[in-house]
Parts: C-alpha cells; structure tokens; sequence
C-alpha cells in the first residue's frame, strides 16, 4: 500500500518559526543592535509564514483532486491513497456537521418571517422543495455512514452559484439535484 505524504502547513512552518524565537533568544547580547536581531527573527518568522501558506495551497490542491476522482469513481491504483484520505476528510463528523450547518442555514433563509436579503437564493423553488431539504439536514445528522462522494455533491449544490439553489430553472433542477444528492449520500 503507498504512503501519502501530504503537506503540513504547521509542520513546513515550524523550523522557521523556531529560529525566528532562538534568533529573538540573541536580542539579550549586549553587543547585538536589537534592530538587527528583530530584523532576524522577522524575517525567519515570514519564511515560515510563507512556507506555511505554500503547504496549505498544495494541500487545498490535492483536494481538489481528490474530490475530482471522487466523483469521477477513479480505477487508478495510485489514486486509491489519495481518495481514500479524501474520503476520511469529507465523511467524517466534523464535516458532515459543516455541511448540514450549511442546509440549515439555507432552511432558515426560507422561514417566510424573514425579510428577502441579497443571497442570490431562489426562494420560491427551495421553499417548494423544503421536505428534501429537511430530509438532507436529517440525513447528515445521523450516525449511519456516508460517502465522500454524497458529502461533495451536497457541497456543490450548497456552495455552487451555478447550483439550482441559486440559478434560473430551479424548479426543475432543485428537486433533481436534491434527490441526486440523497441518494449519492446512502454507501
């Protein structure tokens, strides 16, 4: 089985962060312009914070990938390690939980008592299709398993402004999409 090696933004950071803090350790020597060791250490801190967003945009890449050979049900065996990592991230509790905030917020988007906003929600076709999105809230708080490629697709319908929650023609597409997005969730 391969190993992935995935980047870690605290980790790629950390050896810089930690010269920049013994570098600071130097602003005790008499004989050193504090100006310089402040210098220093600044500077080894912005490598670390440079290095540190570097790693976090290849991982935000990988999963990208990833959540492209998800859906695409890849049988690639280099890709096994890649999406299954994947697929730990987005069917676990935390994100489940994230994603079902998500609905719930669009839900309450939909309680006629509230004034319109400037959320591009197409109100009259999500609020005919509220049971699906009752049922799709419900679904994610359970405790039964979950596939990534459901959790992405829910992701997408909430996320996408080309999604049917947000577009014209929603009132044939919304029901769909909802329909498409429960029935991918069940493993």
């Amino acid at each position: 089985m391969a190993v992935l090696e995935l980047p870690r933004p605290a980790r790629a950071a950390a050896p810089f962060i930690l010269i920049g803090a013994l570098v600071l350790g130097f602003a005790a020597a008499p004989n050193l312009p504090w100006v310089l060791v402040a210098g220093a250490a600044a500077l080894f801190e912005a490598a670390g914070i440079a290095r540190a967003l570097v790693a976090r945009r290849e991982l935000g890449e990988l999963r990208r990938a990833a959540d492209r050979l998800i859906l695409q049900a890849p049988r690639y065996p280099d890709a096994i390690a890649l999406v299954r990592w994947r697929s730990r991230e987005l069917t676990a509790t935390a994100e489940r939980v994230r994603v079902r905030r998500e609905v719930d917020r669009v839900l309450r988007a939909l309680d006629p008592g509230r004034l319109p906003s400037a959320s591009p929600l197409r109100r009259p076709a999500a609020r005919r299709n509220r049971e699906l999105l009752e049922l799709l809230s419900t679904r994610l708080a359970e405790s039964r398993p979950v596939t990534a490629r459901g959790v992405l697709l829910a992701q997408g319908l909430l996320r996408d402004d080309t999604s049917p929650l947000y577009n014209d023609g929603s009132d044939l597409l919304l029901p769909r999409a909802l329909t498409r997005v429960l029935s991918a969730l069940e493993p």
